[in-house]
C-alpha cells in the first residue's frame, strides 16, 4: 500500500464514521447553552439501588446527538446513515452509562474500552443493518483512530472547561 492510498483509507473511514463522533460529542456542547436538562431516566433508580443512568444522559442530549449526526450524514450525503450512526451512538452512549452504574463507577469517572469503543461499536451495527459498511481496512482505522480521538478530544474538552475532568 502507498503513501496515498493510506492517506485516503484514514480519511474514508473517519468520514463513514463521522455522524458517530459528532453525534457523541454535541451533549457535551449542549449541555453549555442548555445548563437545565431532564435525565433519561428521570431519576428512577434501577433494582440495585443505583440510578439507572444519571443526570449526564439527558433527553436533550439523546435528540440533539441523533440530530447532529443526521445532518452530518446529510452534509456527507448519506442521511439515512448519518441517522442510523447518530442513534446508534446515542444508544451505545446510554447503555455504557447503564453497566457502569451496574459496576459501581460513579458519573463521569472513566471506563476504559467501554467509553471509547461502545458508542462507535453500537452505531457501526445501527448502520450496518440498513448496509452500510466499512471496508475492513477501514473498520482497522477506526478501531484504531477512535480511542485516539475520544481521549485527545475529552482532553481539549477539559483544557475548554467544558469537562471536569480530561478524561
Amino acid at each position: 500500500m502507498n503513501l496515498i492510498h493510506g492517506i485516503e483509507i484514514v480519511v474514508s473511514a473517519i468520514l463513514f464514521v463521522l455522524p458517530a463522533y459528532i453525534a457523541n460529542a454535541t451533549p457535551l456542547i449542549l449541555a453549555k447553552f442548555i445548563p437545565k436538562r431532564r435525565p433519561i431516566d428521570l431519576g428512577k433508580y434501577w433494582l440495585d439501588g443505583k440510578r439507572i443512568l444519571g443526570d449526564s444522559k439527558s433527553i436533550e442530549g439523546f435528540i440533539s446527538g441523533t440530530l447532529a449526526g443526521f445532518v452530518v450524514g446529510v452534509l456527507l450525503n448519506s442521511p439515512l446513515r448519518g441517522l442510523l450512526m447518530g442513534l446508534g451512538a446515542m444508544i451505545g452512549d446510554v447503555l455504557g452509562s447503564f453497566i457502569k452504574r451496574r459496576l459501581g463507577i460513579s458519573q463521569g469517572e472513566p471506563a476504559p474500552i467501554l467509553d471509547q469503543y461502545l458508542f462507535i461499536l453500537v452505531a457501526l451495527l445501527f448502520s450496518g443493518s440498513a448496509g452500510y459498511t466499512p471496508s475492513m481496512e477501514q473498520l482497522i482505522v477506526i478501531l484504531v483512530v477512535t480511542p485516539i480521538l475520544y481521549i485527545s478530544s475529552n482532553y481539549v474538552a477539559y483544557l475548554l472547561k467544558m469537562k471536569p475532568k480530561p478524561f
